[in-house]
């Protein structure tokens, strides 16, 4: 009997995981089982296995993403107590007039900040801007997940971008320019397929009156209080400040250890963790001292941290494990050459490897540090003909974008499910036919670009 391909095994696994989180299992349990199964199934001893997923939970990396999240629940709930989510609802709604428009605004904002597991800061401001849930758990999970995303290709913060940007060697407004077109078309999709309510029809929470999203003179605003008196210059800014405080933090730091850290002659590993985490960790401790010293009290604080916090933290977490074994056990290298050995198309291996590494890591850098390097190999050697650098980078990125959206390793989406209650399925349900329509946008965009250039 011949062995069953990787890939099979990577997606058997994959259908697993999720079915079992669809059925309530915690999802950082499932994750953790399904990377156990996987390493066992690819040959790995009990002893590496146990080894590998030790090293994974005392990584740094992965105990410092914990402390992020951590920290983001908690100032999440601070907020929510001290009225601040319903400060920054209402400052959003004064300055994107509707409903809609501020669903789309707020995970764009938060989208600039590019901290792992960032959606869970955005899913309690989303909820603020529609607490009667008119749109539904499913829609906001998806609609959340979906713009929190929005900027993921072309924004130069991301991991990703400054990833490519290096192996590529392009500087930063030709790769900025080469992904452009992204932003504008995840909007439009998304206010298409999850914000554009039917006129008719549906039901549940679902569904809407005809309208829904514009607001009538003296109707209640996005964020559930009227409309008028409508908010000051002064209070506007206010409602938006701890953002401000976590963004200004962020991007101040970030830009001094871009000048001095390379000055200060840390390990590479060291330095990268640093750069990744110290910026965004004193943002958010920033930001939770702005609110504990407006609100004059501890108050805020008692039971900011619940069991859904924990629980969130055992996700992330068993979800890193499960990322760690599947690379122990070589899952997107060997499905790599399975579709090499199949006689693949070249530009069906720029798209397929890059969508399926995006798939088993869960994370942008992860797909662009495992297809483009290999990519870019076959680009050198010729395999790509006549065809230009430049559509052939916005094709990996556009597939490993994809393959990162869908993937149960992805935290934001598992975050941005857990808080509205939705399941992983219903919310790839909800975003996955504008996500395929990206792909067709995307497709349609290099071969344009492939013309040009």
């Amino acid at each position: 009997m011949p062995p069953i391909p990787v890939l099979a095994k990577i997606l058997i696994v994959f259908g697993i995981v999720v079915i079992a989180a669809a059925r309530n299992v915690h999802l950082g349990l499932a994750s953790l089982a399904g990377g156990w199964a996987f390493a066992f199934w690819q040959g790995l001893p009990l002893g590496r296995v146990v080894q590998i997923s030790l090293r994974e939970f005392f990584a740094a990396e992965n105990l410092l993403l914990l402390l992020l999240v951590i920290l983001i629940m908690v100032l999440s709930g601070a907020m929510r107590k001290a009225g601040a989510m319903e400060d920054f609802a209402r400052s959003v709604k004064a300055v994107a007039r509707t409903r809609n428009a501020s669903i789309i605004l707020t995970p764009v904002l938060i989208g600039t900040l590019p901290m792992p597991g960032g959606a869970a800061f955005s899913a309690p401001l989303v909820e603020a801007l529609d607490p009667e849930r008119r749109l539904g758990s499913d829609r906001l999970s998806a609609a959340n997940y979906w713009f929190r995303h929005s900027l993921e290709v072309w924004w130069p913060l991301f991991p990703s971008f400054i990833l490519t940007a290096t192996l590529t060697g392009f500087e930063v407004h030709r790769l900025v320019l080469i992904n452009v077109y992204m932003f504008p078309t995840m909007v439009l999709l998304g206010w298409l397929f999850l914000l554009k309510l039917p006129s008719r029809g549906g039901s549940g929470a679902s569904s809407a009156a005809p309208g829904a999203g514009v607001r009538a003179p003296g109707e209640p605003g996005v964020s559930g209080l009227p409309t008028d008196p409508k908010p000051g210059a002064r209070e506007v800014i206010a409602g938006f400040a701890p953002l401000i405080i976590i963004l200004g933090t962020y991007a101040v730091l970030d830009l001094a250890w871009r000048a001095l850290g390379p000055s200060l002659g840390l390990p590479g590993p060291a330095a990268a963790l640093v750069g990744r985490y110290f910026p965004i960790l004193t943002g958010i401790g920033a930001g939770m001292a702005y609110v504990a010293v407006r609100n004059r009290g501890r108050s805020v604080w008692k039971g900011a941290a619940n069991p859904g916090t924990w629980k969130l933290a055992g996700v992330v977490a068993g979800i890193r494990i499960f990322s760690a074994l599947l690379s122990a056990g070589g899952a997107a290298g060997t499905a790599a050459s399975e579709l090499a050995a199949a006689g693949i198309p070249p530009l069906a291996v720029a798209a397929l490897l890059p969508l399926i590494s995006g798939l088993v890591t869960g994370v942008g850098f992860g797909y662009v540090g495992l297809s483009l390097p290999i990519v870019l190999g076959l680009y050198r050697a010729g395999s790509f003909g006549a065809l230009a650098l430049d559509p052939l980078v916005a094709l990996v990125a556009a597939f490993g974008f994809a393959g990162m959206m869908i993937s149960p390793l992805h935290v934001c989406m598992v975050v941005s499910a857990e808080h509205f209650k939705a399941t992983l399925p219903q919310t790839i349900r909800r975003f996955a036919a504008p996500l395929g329509l990206f792909l067709v946008v995307a497709v349609s965009y290099v071969a344009v670009l492939s013309r040009i250039l």
